[in-house]
Parts: structure tokens; C-alpha cells; sequence
């Protein structure tokens, strides 16, 4: 019986849901693991370069040769991971193997090498250099991003990876649009929802952003409109709306709230931050698990307009 736990090799063989994972014995016999551990597909996205890898990492997780992470405890606890990168070494052909008692002979199988400080990879150089970037683990449609939280290595001079989640959850709430009159505006927002939450689920931050901003520009829209007031030029404008309400002697009965105004307009000024304009006026790029909390403030949102099911 092998313990990952301790591995600086590791083999998969078969492919698919057929395969298993194998850690070389003390003869150097890749043997099968008992159990079978917890083993993720992950790919490196630098931090200056997220925009340009976000796709190349999603179809490297479907690539043999992607790194594979093995979580092990974390002394953070949740929702903090620690664990091992292991690199691959490409295809090993006519490699005998253990399982129990039983060794097979003549078989094909991946190789993977766990990371080590002695090897200069990517995460290493931008962690020293104060930028930790991120992983993406999983399947290529329903990933999961993670930020490099800390980079250490033990006493068997592998590197332990802590890594943070950008988002907490990856799932948007069911929503209900029926309330609102305008069948076209209430088709156009359900789309754009829908959109919205297929994007959040790959952490497209960008594509986030603009759905995210055209759906309150809808929602906010359709409650000015209900409630007797001009509306629709754009998001900004039908803001200034509502501070004027706010600010008005009618505060109290004016049907909107100090939070409402200043998520809406969070989630306006970080779409506008994804202008080039914008972009070099700042002169750095808006992180993505800050631009991604605007699916937390959309959800907020809705659900205290009473469009969440």
C-alpha cells in the first residue's frame, strides 16, 4: 500500500473515469494507490497575463501533460487549500506496474514530478516577486479558480502550495423575472443571466462584468419606470435618479435604499474599469476575484427586488 502523501513521483494510467494513480515502491515499481486519492486537473495562470491564459488554461485541463494538484491539510483551514504540484514527464511506454500482489508488464502510463524549489517554474518567480497568479482546477466547463496564497517548501524539498479561493461559491441563485411588464425587456435580462452565470462559472471576470452591468442597468430601469419616473437612457444616468431620490425630503418612502444605490454603482464603476481608457489611467489591471464579487452583489441585489425564486 503507497501514501501520496509522501510522493516526489506519481504515474496515471487509463484514461478518463478508467484511470488510477500509481506511486513508484521502494524498488521503484509504480504501484497502485489504496485508496485512490483526491487528485485535481490544475493549469498556472500568471498574474499579468490572465486575460490572454484564462482559455489556454481551460483547454489545458483537458490536456494530458496538465500539472496535476494533490490537496493535503491545510493548517488555514477552510476555504484554504494546501497540497502538491506534480509536473508532467510526459508518456512512459512498456512500464511494469504493482497492484497488490499482482505486477503487469508492458503498459503505457503518464509520469508526473512533484514541484520542487530546484526547478524554476513560473508561480515561483512571480511569488518572489510580490505577484502570486493563480490555478484553475478541474474540468475546462466547470472550473474553479484559485489565487496562490503561499509557496513554501517542506523538508523533502517538494513545494506546498496554499492557495485561496477567488470566489467562495460559483453558483448564481435561480432567478425569476416574471414580475416585470415589458416582455422584451424581462427576455433580454434572462438571457443576459443566463449568460451572466455560465461566465461565473469559468470566472470570466470580464464577460462578468459587462452582463452583470446590463442586467442592473435593466433591473434598475424597470423599478424607476414602475414607479412613475423617466428611465432607460443608461445605468449612470437612471443613478443619478436614484440619489436624487435619496437625497430628496421623500427618503423615507422613496422605495430605494442607501445599499441598493452604492451596489448598483460598485458594479457600474468596475465595469468601467475594463475600458482601456480606464486601464491606462489606473495603470494596472483590475484584479479578478475583486471584479468577480459583483456576482455577490448582483445576487444581493435580486434578491431583495424579489427576483430570486
Amino acid at each position: 500500500m503507497s501514501s501520496i502523501v509522501s510522493a516526489s513521483e506519481l504515474y496515471v494510467i487509463g484514461l478518463g473515469q478508467s484511470s488510477a494513480i500509481l506511486e513508484p515502491d521502494s524498488d521503484g515499481v509504480p504501484t497502485l494507490v489504496v485508496p485512490q486519492p483526491l487528485v485535481f486537473r490544475a493549469a498556472y495562470i500568471g498574474p499579468d497575463t490572465f486575460d490572454t491564459q484564462l482559455a489556454i488554461a481551460q483547454r489545458q485541463l483537458l490536456s494530458s501533460s496538465c500539472h496535476l494538484f494533490r490537496p493535503l491539510q491545510s493548517p488555514d483551514g477552510p476555504p484554504y487549500r494546501s497540497g502538491l504540484v506534480f509536473i508532467s514527464q510526459g508518456l512512459q511506454s512498456r512500464m511494469s506496474w504493482r497492484d497488490g500482489s499482482c505486477i503487469s508488464h508492458g503498459s503505457q502510463m503518464h509520469k508526473y514530478a512533484v514541484a520542487t524549489p530546484y526547478v524554476e517554474c513560473d508561480w515561483a518567480q512571480d511569488v518572489r516577486l510580490g505577484r502570486p497568479g493563480y490555478f484553475l482546477t478541474g474540468q475546462s466547463t466547470d472550473a474553479a479558480l484559485w489565487r496562490v496564497f503561499r509557496l513554501e517548501a517542506d523538508a523533502a524539498g517538494r513545494h506546498i502550495f496554499t492557495i485561496a479561493p477567488v470566489q467562495f461559491s460559483q453558483r448564481c441563485p435561480r432567478a425569476d423575472f416574471s414580475s416585470i411588464g415589458d416582455g422584451t425587456r424581462r427576455a433580454e435580462i434572462a438571457a443576459q443571466y443566463d449568460e451572466f452565470c455560465q461566465r461565473v462559472a469559468t470566472s470570466a471576470y470580464r464577460d462578468v462584468l459587462t452582463k452583470a452591468r446590463n442586467i442592473v442597468e435593466g433591473l434598475v430601469a424597470c423599478r424607476l419606470i414602475r414607479q412613475g419616473h423617466s428611465a432607460g437612457r443608461d445605468l449612470m444616468a437612471d443613478l443619478r435618479t436614484v440619489k436624487g431620490l435619496l437625497e430628496s425630503p421623500a427618503r423615507e418612502s422613496c422605495g430605494w435604499s442607501d445599499i441598493e444605490y452604492h451596489l448598483a454603482h460598485k458594479i457600474r464603476l468596475l465595469h468601467a474599469q475594463t475600458h482601456t481608457a480606464a486601464l491606462v489611467e489606473s495603470g494596472r489591471p483590475i484584479r479578478p476575484e475583486f471584479a468577480l464579487t459583483v456576482a455577490e452583489d448582483l445576487a444581493e441585489l435580486m434578491r431583495t427586488w424579489g427576483y430570486v425564486c
